[in-house]
């Protein structure tokens, strides 16, 4: 009986050490609001694969549709199918107060799309602001060839 009462004492000290209010944890300026005008929302999206520069204080993670996401564990080669649609995000870094020394995404930056069509050329768009909203870009190409250039990350 001894042991059944230690053993129900060692839990109730676990237990009542775990913080269930989460509701500061989450990073609620690196989401996509309501009021952005994106088409959808890429976070939701499968995670190609992500880079960091350090530079500029930004992250960036690329997010694929299930067709481009099927695409890039197949092939590596950048001759995405019709329906394939990409997403490179890109955010400000901050300094993670739970875990010193990380970082983690603050602010969007960008969000930028690249859809495959039957049309030769991607459709790009960008978006910037904070809502994010449609603006022009004057280095498509470069872009395009960019984040299609880039390879899945790799899964231990």
């Amino acid at each position: 009986m001894k042991s059944l009462h230690a053993i129900i004492i060692a839990l109730t000290v676990i237990l009542s050490g775990c913080n269930g209010n989460n509701k500061d944890n989450i990073n609620e300026k690196a989401s996509v609001s309501a009021l952005d005008e994106l088409p959808e929302n890429p976070l939701f999206l499968s995670p190609i694969t992500f880079s960091i520069n350090p530079k500029k204080a930004s992250m960036s993670t690329l997010y694929g549709n299930k067709t481009a996401f099927q695409h890039a564990i197949t092939k590596a080669d950048s001759s995405y199918p019709n329906g394939a649609v990409l997403y490179e995000v890109t955010w400000r870094q901050k300094a993670d107060s739970l875990w010193y020394g990380a970082n983690i995404p603050d602010q969007i930056i960008s969000v930028e799309k690249v859809q495959f069509t039957a049309n030769s050329v991607p459709e790009y768009e960008l978006y910037c602001g904070h809502p994010l909203k449609k603006v022009p870009s004057r280095n498509q190409s470069t872009r395009i060839t960019f984040m299609i250039s880039q390879r899945m990350a790799v899964n231990p």
